[in-house]
């Protein structure tokens, strides 16, 4: 049975989606599911959805497909491909560690464990969409603006130093550290709300008149 690699960003996280319908109604799919290494996410309406290399990088896979043609594959082929539109993601990393949470439960499910060599790789475009969601998430909780408070502007958690007053410390050459020990309110996780917030202000768009 002839069938061709995938072609599209689109048609691979299609596959990535379709594994996890397979899987449901697959005994035999479930079985095999802890020899993949290569694993590949997409977000879908419940989380995270996951497929193996073999399964996402050949066109319209169904179950019956991969169990008859797996073992004949070449996974490196399917990477190379893949490689294209998703991003390994590195293990000492929080999005790595909500991917590997997603997939153990996804196994979970079928009394499994994923193998111990897991690699995860994500959909570039939920890669840049879950990276603003958590620099959001972060910041906008740390980072406060109150009309009474320090004129309106941006200020930490409410109180009367300023996001700006970090950023001169770090301009000034204070290394996290020293501020922490100066400012014994503020916390790591401020001065990184702080960074975060600049950076994105520096990406928004800005339109001169003419």
């Amino acid at each position: 049975m002839t069938q061709d690699l995938v072609t599209s960003a689109e048609d691979a996280r299609k596959n990535v989606l379709a594994f996890k319908k397979e899987v449901a109604g697959n005994r035999k799919l479930a079985e095999i599911m802890s020899y993949g290494r290569a694993w590949y996410a997409s977000r879908d309406a419940g989380g995270w959805a996951f497929g193996p290399s073999k399964f996402v990088g050949y066109e319209s896979n169904t179950a019956k497909r991969y169990l008859q043609t797996h073992d004949q594959r070449d996974g490196r082929l399917t990477e190379r491909v893949l490689s294209q539109w998703f991003e390994e993601v590195p293990p000492d990393s929080a999005l790595y560690r909500e991917l590997h949470a997603a997939l153990q439960q996804m196994f979970a499910g079928y009394g499994r464990s994923p193998n111990k060599i897991a690699r995860l790789n994500v959909f570039k475009a939920d890669l840049e969409s879950s990276a603003q969601a958590r620099v959001e998430k972060n910041y906008l909780s740390r980072i406060t603006v109150d009309p009474q408070i320090c004129g309106g502007r941006p200020c930490i958690r409410g109180m009367r130093i300023r996001a700006g007053d970090v950023l001169d410390l770090l301009a000034a050459g204070n290394d996290r550290a020293k501020i922490l020990a100066d400012y014994p309110y503020l916390e790591a996780e401020d001065i990184e709300a702080v960074l975060e917030y600049a950076a994105e202000a520096l990406n928004h768009r800005i339109i001169r008149a003419a």
